[in-house]
């Protein structure tokens, strides 16, 4: 039996992603018949059918499924070796692909950037705004190479790094009876109303677990749905309930003239941790921990200030 061969491998994979021959064509830069002759010589290769073709789109069938995985997982290992063998003078070359959750990338790639362009000022960067579970099955599969993320969270058999405790602050409108600075204890937010995330951000489960808040617990402001921290700050300035801010957002969206004013926590001050992951089997790992420690001893410093 001849044995497939990496670009039909990748044709595949691309139509598994697509569920078109036309879309895949154009993201592989070649013709569709080309592509399509390609898989059809594939699946004579292996001699299943990997596709169920319709008028409308195309769907793996359930052999197919299971060898497109394997696909992903020949391709990734394929990358993996040209990076070992494209490595020069100790270097991280080629992009480096970054992946971030919404409620970290807007405040926290700038220093990121400055960090890598200090330590790799040849490397190009990429940027990629993702929820966590797609940015750990991304990082997974190979198609992030480093990603920012909040702790705790399943991560597999991810290296993670831990940067930085983000604490949580109490944000209120300006002129809130709550309003001051010294450090306010959860029991004052008994029968308030806190405005959380949208479920499938890890913040909001995050602010639930840390201070034992019952996202069920009716009441109009829960009914906002915010789909981000800047979305649900000007929910508060505009007076619809209070919410909870990591210390990492407050240079944004609580900066002078967002209508909203911040207090702390009381100890145990609730926090979410700042952590960068990788795979486990990325040879530029000992880089990425470069950049880790880097950034734990920018971040540390950088919290102070804010």
């Amino acid at each position: 039996m001849d044995r497939p061969t990496l670009r039909q491998l990748e044709y595949a994979v691309a139509v598994a992603d697509e569920g078109h021959f036309g879309r895949a064509a154009e993201l592989a830069h070649v013709s569709q018949p080309g592509l399509s002759s390609q898989v059809a010589e594939l699946e004579r290769r292996l001699g299943v059918p990997l596709f169920e073709r319709t008028s409308r789109a195309v769907y793996p069938t359930a052999v197919g499924q299971i060898l497109i995985e394997r696909f992903r997982a020949v391709l990734r290992d394929i990358d993996d070796l040209t990076a070992v063998a494209t490595q020069h003078d100790g270097d991280i070359r080629g992009t480096l692909r970054i992946g971030a959750i919404p409620t970290m990338a807007p405040y926290l790639l700038p220093p990121i950037v400055a960090t890598v362009r200090r330590l790799f000022p040849e490397v190009r960067l990429r940027f990629d705004e993702v929820r966590t579970t797609q940015l750990v099955e991304q990082l997974a599969a190979g198609s992030l190479d480093i990603g920012l993320l909040a702790m705790p969270v399943e991560t597999g058999a991810l290296t993670v790094e831990v940067l930085a405790k983000d604490p949580f602050f109490l944000a209120l409108p300006v002129g809130h009876r709550l309003s001051g600075d010294k450090p306010i204890a959860f029991s004052a937010l008994n029968d308030l109303e806190i405005l959380l995330l949208e479920p499938g951000h890890c913040l909001r489960s995050h602010v639930v677990d840390a201070c034992s808040i019952d996202p069920l617990r009716s009441g109009p402001g829960r009914e906002l749905h915010a789909a981000s921290l800047a979305t649900l700050t000007q929910m508060v300035a505009s007076g619809e309930g209070l919410t909870l801010l990591p210390k990492s957002a407050l240079a944004v969206e609580a900066r002078p003239g967002s209508g909203i004013t911040v207090r702390p926590f009381r100890s145990p001050v609730p926090s979410r941790s700042i952590a960068l992951a990788w795979r486990s089997t990325n040879p530029y790992g000992g880089f990425y921990r470069d950049i880790a420690n880097d950034l734990r001893r920018g971040f540390a410093e950088w919290l102070k200030q804010q």
